[in-house]
């Protein structure tokens, strides 16, 4: 492990351990030691070793979920484009504004997404490019217009098909299934077909995420900053806001999302 990989860590347990002193999220024995005192078993020696919670709130877990989601995902494409597959992905995004609560919004958009998925236009495309996985992961950002929710579907074709073609059956059935839902209607921009950059562009680590506005990562930064700054006179007003954004990002998101399966 490097310094900065070390620094890495250090700053994640410090957040973990002062949203759980604030009362942000729930205590649940990260971090602890087991076996505290070391033991013998049959002339072994078991040495001490510390817990964890293995869940999405707690960001010392998270950053481990999640490196574990992307290099399961990097070595399925890998896999894939090795067999002749190519990688495109599709984003997907919704009009907003600053009055739509998150809730609301993310209830919305997965039934949106869900009913797309089941429609005949998305069978379309699989049978078009011959398609063999998909993923979803799904982002929240923030702009001024409110909340910025997308995802960005990671999409493993065997026939190469025009984007353009692809992009306009998509726009068809997301447009519908989206008004359907009560969203407004969506242009152009909400739909994009491309290829990635990179075969984890839709997989971003902790420190892509962090440097985000509106994410999850970037209000956990946020609020240790916050807390560190007593001289600040909002100082007080400031933390209830972000401590609200976080429990708002947690409770939304992290009980619900089958994060990163990958769908054949």
């Amino acid at each position: 492990m490097n310094d900065k990989e070390k620094l890495q860590i250090k700053e994640d347990i410090e957040i973990r351990d002062l949203l759980i002193q604030e009362s942000i999220i729930d205590y649940h024995r990260c971090g602890e030691w087991s076996n505290k005192e070391g033991y013998f078993k049959q002339n072994q020696y078991h040495k001490p070793y510390p817990t964890f919670c293995r869940r999405y709130d707690c960001r010392v877990c998270r950053r481990k979920l999640i490196d574990t989601q992307r290099n399961k995902h990097y070595s399925n494409n890998i896999q894939f484009i090795n067999t002749n597959g190519s990688i495109l992905m599709f984003t997907l995004t919704v009009p907003h504004t600053v009055k739509d609560k998150l809730s609301s919004l993310y209830e919305r958009f997965q039934k949106s997404l869900s009913n797309m998925k089941h429609s005949r236009s998305w069978r379309k495309i699989k049978d078009l490019t011959n398609c063999q996985f998909h993923y979803n992961n799904i982002e929240l950002t923030e702009r001024d217009s409110g909340y910025h929710l997308h995802n960005h579907i990671t999409y493993g074709i065997m026939n190469n098909v025009s984007l353009s073609t692809i992009e306009d059956i998509l726009f068809d059935t997301w447009s519908k299934e989206t008004l359907k839902m009560g969203l407004g209607k969506v242009s152009r921009k909400c739909v994009r077909v491309s290829i990635p950059d990179s075969l984890t562009y839709g997989d971003k680590s902790i420190e892509d995420l962090t440097e985000i506005p509106g994410t999850l990562e970037s209000y956990e930064r946020k609020f240790k900053k916050t807390y560190e700054s007593p001289s600040s006179q909002f100082r007080t007003k400031k933390l209830k806001e972000i401590g609200n954004e976080i429990k708002t990002n947690n409770s939304t998101f992290w009980k619900k999302l089958k994060r990163g399966r990958i769908w054949n």
